[in-house]
């Protein structure tokens, strides 16, 4: 086994020479296998095996400055937006309370004009009621 291994140039050599030697499992010499053919044919297909193909690499960091810079300016439009939704939400708080303010003030004043009267009501009774007698 070791004589083989010192003739041995690439790795799918090294793979096929672990499978005859029974340095592994069948099930794992299977899987071997099917790796050494499919890198074989990786391997026929380039001309370098593990450098990228001219045409297959193109830099994409263009595109995702580009994306970056939409993701951005969609997420400050949105925060003008709510800026303003809460501006006006916050307006409209101000101007309901300022309302129920006033309607509080209007109404114990109310209160108080009925209360005098009532008052003024109940001190007219009973002097017409101590006349009466």
């Amino acid at each position: 086994s070791m004589l083989q291994m010192k003739n041995i140039v690439d790795m799918s050599q090294a793979l096929t020479a672990m499978v005859d030697a029974s340095v592994v499992s069948s099930s794992d010499a299977s899987k071997l296998q099917a790796f050494i053919q499919g890198s074989q044919r990786d391997a026929s297909d380039d001309a370098e095996p593990g450098a990228p193909a001219a045409a297959v690499y193109e830099s994409k960091s263009g595109n995702i400055v580009e994306t970056l810079e939409s993701l951005k300016e969609k997420a400050d439009a949105q925060l003008d937006e709510v800026r303003k939704t809460e501006t006006s939400n916050l307006h409209n708080y101000e101007m309901l309370k300022q309302s129920l303010e006033d309607e509080i003030k209007f109404a114990n004043q109310d209160l108080d004009k009925a209360k005098k009267t009532l008052a003024e009501s109940a001190e007219i009774k009973s002097t017409a009621e101590g006349d009466l007698q």
